[in-house]
C-alpha cells in the first residue's frame, strides 16, 4: 500500500474525508499492511487534511500501531496483567536465558527474519499467559508446551 494514488482511492472510498476518521484508517492500514508507512501517512493527511505531524503523533502514542515493516515471523508476548499474575514472567525469562528457547528460535533463520516482542495485552485474559506465534494466538502456554509450539514460526504464514 505505498503506492499514494491507490491509497488515496482507497481512503476515498472507505472513509470519509473527516479527521475523527483518523484512528479508523490507521487501524485499517495497520490490519492490511501492518504498519504505518510515511507515504500512508502523507496519504491520510492529504485526504483528511491534517497535518502529517500530528498523524505521526497519534501513531507514536499507540503501542498497536508500528512505523517499520514488521518482520515475517513473529513472537509476541503478552504482557497484561492477567498475564503477569499467570506467569507470563517464567516465559520471558525462559526465551531471554534458556539456550534450547534460543537455538530452536536461530537456527532456522536469520535473526532480523523475528521479532520477539511483548504486548501490553492480548486481550484473552481469560486463557493466559498467552503468546501470539505469526498470526495465531495460545492460550494458558507454559515452557514446555511453547518449545513444542515454536516450529509454527518457520511456516509460510504471509
Amino acid at each position: 500500500m505505498n503506492d499514494t494514488n491507490n491509497l488515496s482511492i482507497e481512503l476515498n472510498s472507505n472513509f470519509p474525508r473527516r479527521r475523527e476518521q483518523l484512528l479508523n484508517i490507521l487501524h485499517y492500514i495497520q490490519d492490511k499492511c501492518g504498519y504505518i508507512s510515511k507515504v500512508s501517512m502523507q496519504a491520510i493527511g492529504n485526504h483528511i487534511k491534517i497535518p502529517v505531524s500530528e498523524i505521526y503523533g497519534t501513531v507514536t502514542s499507540y503501542s498497536e500501531f508500528k512505523i517499520k515493516e514488521p518482520a515475517n515471523k513473529q513472537l509476541k508476548i503478552c504482557t497484561g496483567i492477567s498475564c503477569i499474575n499467570q506467569g507470563n514472567q517464567n516465559l520471558i525469562d525462559a526465551i531471554k536465558s534458556n539456550h534450547a528457547i534460543h537455538v530452536n528460535l536461530f537456527e532456522n533463520g536469520p535473526i532480523n527474519e523475528i521479532a520477539i516482542e511483548q504486548i501490553d495485552c492480548g486481550f484473552i485474559c481469560g486463557v493466559g499467559p498467552m503468546v501470539q506465534i505469526n498470526q495465531t494466538m495460545h492460550g494458558r502456554i507454559e515452557i514446555n508446551r511453547l518449545k513444542e509450539l515454536l516450529p509454527e514460526l518457520f511456516k509460510n504464514e504471509q
